[in-house]
C-alpha cells in the first residue's frame, strides 16, 4: 500500500492528502509536503551522525541526517521519532526527547542545481537528539550502508557545499543559520531537556 502524505500551503495550512507515489510523479501541482531531519549527537564527543543512504527509492547513495517524510496525520516530532527507530534502532523513550531546531522551507523549483527534481516543495522540521550511550544505536543496514561521526564544523561544511541530500543555496542560508545557531546551543548544553516547538 502506497504511503499517504498530507499536502499544505507554504504557510503550513493543510489542503489535502496525496499518495507518496503520486506526489513524486506529479508535474503540474506543486504542493508542499512535510519532512523531518535530525542531528543525532554523540554527547560525549559532540559529533554528529551522518549516514549514507542505502538502496532506497529517493536519494539512494546520498549522505544524510536521519530523515524521512511526515506521513498523513502524523506530527513531525512523531515522524522523526519513528525514523530514528526505523533507521537507527533508537528506542521510543529516547527518540521522543528530540529538540526542535526550526523549519527549513525548500522550494526545489527555485534551486539552480539542474539534477534536482523540480516539482517538490518541502517544509522540513529540523531536530537534534543527544545520545549518551552509543550502544543504543542499532543501524538498519537496508536503509543505511555507511555512517560517520562529524564535528559541527564538518557537518555544516558538508551541507553548505552540497555534499548531502539537504539542499543548500544562498536563499536558504538564513534558515540554516538559525538551525545551526540552535544546534550549537544544544551542543553546549549539559542537559537533554526538550525545547518547545
Amino acid at each position: 500500500m502506497d504511503e499517504k502524505l498530507d499536502i499544505f500551503t507554504k504557510d503550513g495550512r493543510k489542503i489535502g492528502v496525496i499518495s507518496k507515489k503520486d506526489y513524486y510523479s506529479q508535474t503540474e501541482e506543486n504542493y508542499w509536503i512535510k519532512c523531518c531531519s535530525c542531528f543525532v549527537v554523540d554527547k560525549t564527543s559532540n559529533k554528529i551522525l551522518f549516514e549514507k543512504r542505502g538502496n532506497t527509492l529517493i536519494d539512494s547513495g546520498k549522505l544524510d541526517l536521519c530523515s524521512g517524510h511526515v506521513k498523513s496525520g502524523e506530527l513531525p516530532r512523531v515522524s522523526i521519532a519513528r525514523e530514528l527507530n526505523e533507521e537507527l534502532g533508537i528506542p521510543q523513550n529516547i527518540s521522543s526527547t528530540v529538540n526542535f531546531l526550526g523549519d527549513v522551507l525548500v522550494d526545489y523549483s527555485d534551486l539552480s542545481d539542474p539534477t534536482i527534481k523540480k516539482n517538490i516543495k518541502c517544509i522540513t522540521s529540523m531536530y537534534a537528539l543527544g545520545i549518551i550511550d552509543l550502544s543504543q544505536i542499532h543501524i538498519d543496514n537496508d536503509e543505511v550502508v555507511r555512517y560517520a561521526w562529524l564535528s559541527i564544523e564538518d557537518a555544516r561544511s558538508f551541507i553548505e557545499n552540497g555534499m548531502t541530500r539537504l539542499p543548500y543555496e544562498t536563499s536558504l542560508k538564513r534558515s540554516y543559520d538559525m538551525v545551526f545557531k540552535k544546534l550549537d546551543k544544544f551542543l553546549n548544553r549539559d542537559d537533554l531537556g526538550i525545547e518547545k516547538e
